[in-house]
């Protein structure tokens, strides 16, 4: 893999560090040593602790709106993976490198051609570090990755949850839950509109006695205190509550299922 044509000055971080570990210090200091040019920036370290499921919701709505070149680097429960390695890959002329642990199944629904694996020594805390930035220094001055690392085809991917259609019905999970208490469902609105035609529907929320029965284009659409059911920028259904936290008075968490059921006219 080689970023010939392709120049990388930027490097997003994405971590289920606290913001005040010293482990960011690290990063940082080890970067600035070897890519001086290279801008670090911080899409999270706010991830819940080892939830690749939340980092690979985050990367795959957020990569894309990065110049091409970008480096990607994600640090979510790294040294715990099995194979004891990170992977690198390019993928629609990004690079991403992340640890072997499944995250790259959640990001993208075909995986890249070509991944290469960037073994490490199971010693001391953050290990994978080191080959992250042996890594990221080779794309960063446009070399292959061929010369530190070999391809691999046995990585690890980790199957989202993907909304289901039976008699009528749509049977999904909420996939996301962000910082305002609004639950983020697997239900695409292409996926809807496909199956619904113009027909009346009720979203049922985890049980029968939250129920949505239209769609909004906005939160405000209904009184404060009401559930309101939309699509969000990411194309998927969200279920929130105007001026409410819908997750948390729902006991809504990953996971948790929504039923749309369509009739006829």
């Amino acid at each position: 893999m080689s970023s010939e044509g392709i120049t990388s000055q930027i490097l997003t971080l994405t971590t289920d560090w606290n913001q005040h570990d010293f482990y960011i210090g690290v990063l940082k200091g080890k970067l600035v040593t070897v890519c001086p040019e290279l801008k670090v920036v911080e899409i999270t370290n706010q991830v819940p602790i080892f939830n690749i499921n939340h980092a690979g919701f985050v990367l795959r709505h957020s990569y894309h709106h990065f110049p091409k070149g970008t480096i990607h680097l994600v640090m979510v429960n790294s040294d715990n993976s099995q194979s004891q390695r990170m992977i690198s890959f390019n993928y629609n002329d990004h690079f991403f490198i992340l640890p072997d642990n499944g995250l790259i199944g959640l990001m993208f629904k075909e995986p890249p051609k070509s991944v290469f694996g960037l073994p490490f020594k199971s010693a001391g805390s953050f290990a994978s570090l080191d080959s992250s930035i042996e890594a990221i220094e080779c794309i960063y001055k446009g070399s292959s990755l061929d010369a530190i690392a070999e391809t691999v085809t046995n990585f690890d991917q980790r199957i989202p949850l993907r909304a289901t259609i039976e008699n009528n019905a749509i049977t999904g999970n909420i996939i996301y839950i962000d910082s305002y208490f609004n639950a983020i469902t697997n239900v695409s609105q292409n996926l809807f509109d496909r199956i619904c035609q113009g027909r009346r529907f009720e979203i049922f929320v985890q049980s029968q006695h939250n129920k949505v029965e239209r769609i909004s284009k906005n939160y405000n659409e209904v009184d404060s205190g009401e559930l309101v059911a939309l699509f969000n920028s990411a194309g998927l259904l969200e279920i929130a509550i105007n001026n409410g936290y819908a997750a948390q008075l729902l006991n809504l968490t990953n996971g948790s299922s929504i039923r749309i059921k369509f009739y006829e006219v």
